[in-house]
Protein backbone atom coordinates (compact mmCIF):
# COMPACT_ATOMS: atom_id res chain seq x y z
CA UNK A 1 0.00 0.00 0.00
CA UNK A 2 2.89 2.54 1.07
CA UNK A 3 4.62 1.64 -2.35
CA UNK A 4 1.66 2.28 -4.05
CA UNK A 5 1.63 5.75 -2.33
CA UNK A 6 5.38 6.89 -3.30
CA UNK A 7 4.88 5.97 -6.97
CA UNK A 8 2.05 7.99 -7.36
CA UNK A 9 4.12 10.99 -5.39
CA UNK A 10 7.25 10.60 -7.71
CA UNK A 11 5.08 10.58 -10.67
CA UNK A 12 3.36 13.86 -9.41
CA UNK A 13 6.60 15.06 -9.18
CA UNK A 14 7.85 14.42 -12.25
CA UNK A 15 4.78 16.01 -13.38
CA UNK A 16 5.48 18.95 -11.80
CA UNK A 17 9.33 19.65 -12.36
CA UNK A 18 8.24 19.07 -16.28
CA UNK A 19 5.85 21.69 -16.24
CA UNK A 20 8.12 23.85 -13.95
CA UNK A 21 10.08 25.67 -17.13
CA UNK A 22 10.23 29.28 -16.77
CA UNK A 23 8.98 29.00 -13.32
CA UNK A 24 10.79 30.92 -10.22
CA UNK A 25 12.92 28.55 -8.28
CA UNK A 26 11.08 29.99 -5.01
CA UNK A 27 7.77 29.63 -6.33
CA UNK A 28 9.05 26.25 -7.37
CA UNK A 29 10.24 25.51 -3.66
CA UNK A 30 6.78 26.79 -2.57
CA UNK A 31 5.28 24.31 -4.37
CA UNK A 32 7.14 21.66 -4.42
CA UNK A 33 7.02 21.98 -0.36
CA UNK A 34 3.55 22.37 -0.34
CA UNK A 35 2.88 19.10 -2.27
CA UNK A 36 5.22 17.26 0.39
CA UNK A 37 3.40 18.37 3.29
CA UNK A 38 0.13 17.05 1.20
CA UNK A 39 1.91 13.96 1.18
CA UNK A 40 2.84 13.56 4.22
CA UNK A 41 -0.45 14.09 5.78
CA UNK A 42 -1.63 11.74 3.24
CA UNK A 43 0.29 9.18 4.29
CA UNK A 44 -0.45 9.73 8.63
CA UNK A 45 -4.03 9.75 7.26
CA UNK A 46 -3.87 6.24 5.49
CA UNK A 47 -1.85 4.65 8.44
CA UNK A 48 -3.88 5.72 11.13
CA UNK A 49 -7.05 4.27 9.26
CA UNK A 50 -4.86 0.99 8.27
CA UNK A 51 -4.17 0.52 12.36
CA UNK A 52 -7.58 1.32 13.10
CA UNK A 53 -8.73 -1.64 10.43
CA UNK A 54 -6.00 -4.05 11.95
CA UNK A 55 -7.34 -3.70 15.51
CA UNK A 56 -11.24 -4.00 14.57
CA UNK A 57 -10.50 -7.10 12.78
CA UNK A 58 -12.24 -10.04 14.42
CA UNK A 59 -9.49 -11.68 16.80
CA UNK A 60 -9.89 -15.54 15.88
CA UNK A 61 -10.30 -17.54 12.63
CA UNK A 62 -13.96 -18.20 13.63
CA UNK A 63 -14.62 -14.68 14.71
CA UNK A 64 -13.49 -13.65 10.70
CA UNK A 65 -15.25 -16.48 9.47
CA UNK A 66 -18.75 -15.09 11.04
CA UNK A 67 -17.76 -11.55 10.00
CA UNK A 68 -17.38 -12.58 6.83
CA UNK A 69 -20.37 -14.25 6.51
CA UNK A 70 -22.42 -11.63 7.94
CA UNK A 71 -20.57 -9.33 5.12
CA UNK A 72 -21.83 -11.98 1.99
CA UNK A 73 -25.20 -12.36 3.82
CA UNK A 74 -25.55 -8.30 3.82
CA UNK A 75 -25.51 -8.53 0.11
CA UNK A 76 -21.63 -7.18 0.21
CA UNK A 77 -18.96 -8.09 -2.71
CA UNK A 78 -16.22 -9.52 -0.84
CA UNK A 79 -14.18 -12.39 -1.26
CA UNK A 80 -16.13 -15.65 0.14
CA UNK A 81 -12.91 -17.97 -0.40
CA UNK A 82 -11.95 -17.61 3.23
CA UNK A 83 -15.32 -19.99 4.14
CA UNK A 84 -14.14 -22.71 2.00
CA UNK A 85 -17.49 -23.58 0.83
CA UNK A 86 -18.76 -23.26 -2.84
CA UNK A 87 -21.51 -20.27 -2.43
CA UNK A 88 -22.37 -21.44 -6.17
CA UNK A 89 -23.39 -25.04 -5.41
CA UNK A 90 -27.06 -26.03 -4.21
CA UNK A 91 -27.55 -25.18 -0.43
CA UNK A 92 -29.86 -25.74 2.25
CA UNK A 93 -30.10 -23.50 5.46
CA UNK A 94 -30.14 -24.54 9.02
CA UNK A 95 -29.78 -22.84 12.63
CA UNK A 96 -29.81 -24.10 15.84
CA UNK A 97 -30.15 -22.26 19.36
CA UNK A 98 -26.59 -23.41 20.54
CA UNK A 99 -23.28 -24.81 19.66
CA UNK A 100 -24.25 -27.89 21.03
CA UNK A 101 -25.96 -29.12 17.41
CA UNK A 102 -22.62 -28.65 16.02
CA UNK A 103 -21.75 -32.53 15.98
CA UNK A 104 -25.31 -33.38 14.75
CA UNK A 105 -25.35 -30.89 11.65
CA UNK A 106 -21.47 -32.41 10.73
CA UNK A 107 -22.81 -35.96 10.81
CA UNK A 108 -26.21 -34.92 8.69
CA UNK A 109 -23.34 -33.60 6.51
CA UNK A 110 -22.47 -37.30 6.18
CA UNK A 111 -25.25 -38.93 5.88
CA UNK A 112 -26.31 -37.09 3.18
CA UNK A 113 -23.00 -36.59 1.34
CA UNK A 114 -22.82 -33.01 1.13
CA UNK A 115 -20.54 -29.93 2.25
CA UNK A 116 -21.03 -28.45 4.92
CA UNK A 117 -20.39 -24.39 6.66
CA UNK A 118 -21.11 -24.47 10.32
CA UNK A 119 -20.58 -20.55 12.28
CA UNK A 120 -21.26 -19.90 15.48
CA UNK A 121 -23.85 -16.95 14.66
CA UNK A 122 -25.46 -14.42 16.81
CA UNK A 123 -27.23 -14.71 20.13
CA UNK A 124 -25.89 -18.12 20.56
CA UNK A 125 -27.36 -19.08 17.48
CA UNK A 126 -25.38 -22.12 15.68
CA UNK A 127 -25.27 -21.06 11.82
CA UNK A 128 -25.16 -23.96 9.28
CA UNK A 129 -25.57 -24.90 5.57
CA UNK A 130 -25.33 -28.64 3.56
CA UNK A 131 -24.07 -27.56 -0.34
CA UNK A 132 -23.89 -30.26 -3.10
CA UNK A 133 -22.17 -29.34 -6.42
CA UNK A 134 -24.14 -32.26 -7.62
CA UNK A 135 -27.82 -31.00 -8.09
CA UNK A 136 -30.55 -30.16 -5.01
CA UNK A 137 -30.49 -31.68 -2.10
CA UNK A 138 -33.33 -33.87 -0.80
CA UNK A 139 -35.44 -31.48 1.56
CA UNK A 140 -37.16 -34.67 2.42
CA UNK A 141 -34.68 -36.80 3.65
CA UNK A 142 -33.34 -34.21 5.75
CA UNK A 143 -36.05 -33.34 7.53
CA UNK A 144 -36.69 -36.93 8.40
CA UNK A 145 -32.99 -37.55 9.63
CA UNK A 146 -33.41 -34.69 11.78
CA UNK A 147 -36.86 -35.79 12.77
CA UNK A 148 -35.26 -39.24 13.93
CA UNK A 149 -32.03 -37.94 14.96
CA UNK A 150 -32.76 -34.96 16.49
CA UNK A 151 -34.22 -33.70 19.91
CA UNK A 152 -37.13 -30.68 21.21
CA UNK A 153 -34.51 -29.63 23.40
CA UNK A 154 -32.12 -29.03 20.68
CA UNK A 155 -34.77 -27.78 18.08
CA UNK A 156 -33.38 -26.30 14.63
CA UNK A 157 -35.05 -24.21 11.85
CA UNK A 158 -34.82 -25.31 8.59
CA UNK A 159 -34.78 -23.23 5.15
CA UNK A 160 -35.62 -24.30 1.79
CA UNK A 161 -33.43 -25.74 -0.93
CA UNK A 162 -32.11 -23.14 -3.04
CA UNK A 163 -28.94 -22.96 -5.50
CA UNK A 164 -26.52 -20.09 -6.00
CA UNK A 165 -25.30 -17.11 -3.95
CA UNK A 166 -28.38 -15.78 -3.39
CA UNK A 167 -30.15 -18.60 -2.54
CA UNK A 168 -27.57 -19.34 0.36
CA UNK A 169 -28.50 -15.80 1.28
CA UNK A 170 -32.34 -16.88 1.29
CA UNK A 171 -32.18 -20.37 2.74
CA UNK A 172 -30.58 -18.78 5.28
CA UNK A 173 -33.24 -16.01 6.15
CA UNK A 174 -35.58 -18.60 5.54
CA UNK A 175 -34.21 -20.98 8.63
CA UNK A 176 -33.71 -17.90 10.97
CA UNK A 177 -37.45 -17.47 10.34
CA UNK A 178 -38.42 -21.62 10.81
CA UNK A 179 -36.22 -21.21 14.17
CA UNK A 180 -38.23 -18.41 15.64
CA UNK A 181 -40.82 -20.96 15.37
CA UNK A 182 -38.66 -24.18 16.43
CA UNK A 183 -37.72 -22.92 19.64
CA UNK A 184 -41.32 -22.45 20.97
CA UNK A 185 -42.47 -25.90 19.47
CA UNK A 186 -41.48 -29.29 20.83
CA UNK A 187 -40.19 -30.60 17.47
CA UNK A 188 -36.69 -31.33 16.86
CA UNK A 189 -37.23 -29.08 13.92
CA UNK A 190 -39.73 -27.23 11.87
CA UNK A 191 -39.39 -26.07 7.89
CA UNK A 192 -39.96 -22.85 6.50
CA UNK A 193 -42.79 -24.02 4.49
CA UNK A 194 -45.20 -25.07 7.91
CA UNK A 195 -43.77 -21.96 9.78
CA UNK A 196 -43.32 -19.19 6.96
CA UNK A 197 -46.77 -17.38 8.20
CA UNK A 198 -46.15 -17.79 11.24
CA UNK A 199 -43.08 -16.18 11.70
CA UNK A 200 -43.86 -13.33 9.48
CA UNK A 201 -47.15 -12.53 11.79
CA UNK A 202 -45.52 -12.78 14.49
CA UNK A 203 -43.17 -10.08 13.77
CA UNK A 204 -45.08 -7.65 12.98
CA UNK A 205 -45.72 -6.06 16.44
CA UNK A 206 -49.12 -3.98 14.64
CA UNK A 207 -50.49 -6.97 13.47
CA UNK A 208 -49.98 -9.29 16.65
CA UNK A 209 -51.10 -6.12 19.00
CA UNK A 210 -54.23 -6.27 16.79
CA UNK A 211 -54.81 -10.02 16.94
CA UNK A 212 -54.41 -10.02 20.24
CA UNK A 213 -56.86 -7.49 21.16
CA UNK A 214 -59.45 -8.47 18.90
CA UNK A 215 -59.82 -12.12 19.49
CA UNK A 216 -57.96 -13.32 22.75
CA UNK A 217 -58.54 -10.23 25.04
CA UNK A 218 -62.80 -10.64 24.22
CA UNK A 219 -62.29 -14.76 24.56
CA UNK A 220 -60.42 -14.61 27.93
CA UNK A 221 -63.37 -12.38 29.45
CA UNK A 222 -65.51 -15.51 29.65
CA UNK A 223 -65.94 -16.89 33.60
CA UNK A 224 -63.08 -19.71 32.96
CA UNK A 225 -60.72 -17.14 31.02
CA UNK A 226 -61.90 -18.77 27.86
CA UNK A 227 -60.28 -21.99 28.30
CA UNK A 228 -63.02 -23.83 26.87
CA UNK A 229 -63.87 -21.48 23.69
CA UNK A 230 -59.96 -21.99 23.29
CA UNK A 231 -59.64 -25.59 23.11
CA UNK A 232 -63.32 -25.99 21.30
CA UNK A 233 -61.52 -23.39 18.21
CA UNK A 234 -58.55 -25.08 17.98
CA UNK A 235 -60.05 -28.79 17.36
CA UNK A 236 -62.56 -27.33 15.19
CA UNK A 237 -59.56 -25.39 13.16
CA UNK A 238 -57.76 -28.97 13.10
CA UNK A 239 -60.70 -30.66 12.00
CA UNK A 240 -60.90 -28.49 8.50
CA UNK A 241 -63.85 -26.48 10.01
CA UNK A 242 -66.04 -29.78 10.60
CA UNK A 243 -68.06 -29.48 13.75
CA UNK A 244 -68.62 -33.13 13.72
CA UNK A 245 -65.23 -33.93 13.70
CA UNK A 246 -64.26 -31.68 16.27
CA UNK A 247 -66.77 -33.12 18.22
CA UNK A 248 -65.62 -36.51 18.48
CA UNK A 249 -62.18 -35.34 19.30
CA UNK A 250 -63.42 -33.17 22.18
CA UNK A 251 -65.74 -36.26 23.08
CA UNK A 252 -69.07 -33.59 23.15
CA UNK A 253 -72.03 -33.70 21.03
CA UNK A 254 -72.01 -31.58 17.84
CA UNK A 255 -74.65 -29.40 19.18
CA UNK A 256 -71.95 -28.53 21.76
CA UNK A 257 -69.43 -27.52 19.29
CA UNK A 258 -72.22 -25.61 17.99
CA UNK A 259 -73.23 -23.88 20.59
CA UNK A 260 -69.53 -22.57 21.61
CA UNK A 261 -68.94 -21.44 18.15
CA UNK A 262 -71.63 -19.36 18.28
CA UNK A 263 -70.35 -18.11 22.03
CA UNK A 264 -67.20 -17.18 20.41
CA UNK A 265 -69.02 -15.10 17.50
CA UNK A 266 -70.57 -13.56 20.06
CA UNK A 267 -67.57 -12.81 21.99
CA UNK A 268 -65.43 -11.60 19.16
CA UNK A 269 -68.46 -9.32 17.20
CA UNK A 270 -67.82 -11.44 13.80
CA UNK A 271 -69.01 -14.74 12.18
CA UNK A 272 -66.15 -17.09 11.88
CA UNK A 273 -66.39 -17.36 8.42
CA UNK A 274 -64.87 -13.87 7.79
CA UNK A 275 -61.97 -14.16 10.22
CA UNK A 276 -61.09 -18.34 10.53
CA UNK A 277 -57.53 -17.08 9.28
CA UNK A 278 -56.72 -14.25 11.58
CA UNK A 279 -58.45 -16.16 14.87
CA UNK A 280 -56.47 -19.70 13.71
CA UNK A 281 -53.18 -17.58 13.81
CA UNK A 282 -54.04 -15.70 16.64
CA UNK A 283 -54.44 -19.14 18.59
CA UNK A 284 -51.47 -20.68 17.82
CA UNK A 285 -49.53 -17.35 18.33
CA UNK A 286 -51.11 -17.99 22.32
CA UNK A 287 -49.90 -21.79 22.32
CA UNK A 288 -46.58 -21.12 21.04
CA UNK A 289 -45.88 -18.61 24.06
CA UNK A 290 -45.72 -16.14 21.50
CA UNK A 291 -48.55 -13.98 22.53
CA UNK A 292 -50.59 -13.76 25.71
CA UNK A 293 -54.60 -13.05 26.36
CA UNK A 294 -53.52 -10.47 29.36
CA UNK A 295 -54.47 -6.93 28.46
CA UNK A 296 -51.67 -5.47 30.23
CA UNK A 297 -48.97 -7.37 27.67
CA UNK A 298 -50.05 -5.43 24.66
CA UNK A 299 -46.64 -4.20 22.80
Amino acid sequence: MLRRYLAAEKLLTDFVLEEATGIDAPVLRMAMATQGTAFERLIALATEEYGRETRARPASHEARLVERARRLLAGELVDPSILEYDLCAHHLGLVACSADARPLIRQLAGEVGSRSLVLSGGNEQLWAWLGSSRGPLDADAIRSWLTAEGAPDLPIGMGEAKRGRDGWRLTHHQARAAFWVAEAKPAPVVEYTEAALLASIGRDVVLTASLQERYLLPLAAERDGGQVLRTTLRSYFRAGGNSSSAAAALGVSRQTVANRLQTVERCIGRPLTECADALSAALTLQELGRLTDQPDSLP
